[in-house]
């Protein structure tokens, strides 16, 4: 068992697992989407979820590895996308 948590892919699974179970209490029908702060909630799951693309892009896809104008573009790739998604959420359109 402590080899397989001294493996990096396997730590990344599970904060992965982690982050989709932490997402999913606070975004679920029972969470705290109810609350009345739909919009803070819903940007906060957004931003869980981007987390977890960048940890699959980066770990999984090995763009960690990649030259630093590769990992710069998947980055800010990443925060356009959240940024673009969060405002139209925000703003109804």
């Amino acid at each position: 068992m402590r080899g397989l948590l001294r493996d990096r892919l396997v730590i990344v699974w599970l904060l992965l697992v982690a982050a989709t179970l932490l997402s999913t209490g606070i975004g679920g029908a029972s969470g705290l989407a109810r609350s009345g702060r739909g919009a803070v909630v819903t940007a906060v799951v957004l931003a869980i979820a981007f987390g977890k693309v960048a940890a699959v892009i980066f770990n999984y896809m090995d763009i960690r590895r990649a030259p630093r104008a590769l990992k710069i573009l998947w980055g800010a790739w990443l925060a356009v996308v959240l940024t673009v998604l969060t405002g139209i959420y925000i703003t109804g359109l």
